[in-house]
C-alpha cells in the first residue's frame, strides 16, 4: 500500500468512518477534558490508551477549540498507584465531572462521556471524506 492511500485511509479514519465521536460539544458549556492514565497498559489502563488512539482525533477534528489534555504516568516499576480518570472542564476552568476508566473498554468511557455532556450528532452530510 501507498503512502498516499495510507494517509488517505488516515484521514478518512479521523473524520469519517469513526461514528461515535462524530459530535458537536457545546462550546458555551465546555472547555475540554483532561485523561489521566498510565503509560503502561497493565492495571485497567488499555480502554483510556485506545479511547485517546482511536476516538479523541475525531471528537478533536469536529470541536477544534474544545481542549484536550492528556496526562500520562510513566508507572514501570508498578510503584504508584495511577488515577485512570476523564475530567469535563467547564468554561470557567473547573471541573464539573469526572469519568473513572480504570478497567473500561474505550467504547463503554465514550458512551459514559456521551452521556454526561451537552451534544449533538453531526449530520451525514456534513462529515467530510478525502
Amino acid at each position: 500500500m501507498s503512502k498516499v492511500v495510507r494517509q488517505k485511509n488516515f484521514l478518512n479514519a479521523i473524520s469519517f468512518t469513526t461514528k461515535k465521536p462524530q459530535i458537536l460539544i457545546n462550546p458555551s458549556k465546555y472547555q475540554g477534558i483532561r485523561l489521566t492514565f498510565q503509560m503502561q497498559n497493565h492495571g485497567g489502563h488499555m480502554g483510556p490508551r485506545m479511547l485517546w488512539r482511536k476516538y479523541l482525533p475525531t471528537l478533536q477534528f469536529y470541536n477544534p477549540s474544545f481542549k484536550i489534555d492528556v496526562v500520562r504516568v510513566n508507572n514501570e516499576k508498578k510503584t504508584v498507584n495511577v488515577p485512570c480518570t476523564m475530567e469535563i472542564i467547564d468554561n470557567t476552568g473547573k471541573t464539573i465531572d469526572t469519568i473513572d476508566m480504570k478497567n473500561k473498554m474505550y467504547d463503554n468511557i465514550m458512551d459514559e462521556f456521551l452521556s454526561k455532556v451537552e451534544h449533538k450528532p453531526i449530520p451525514e452530510d456534513e462529515l467530510i471524506q478525502v
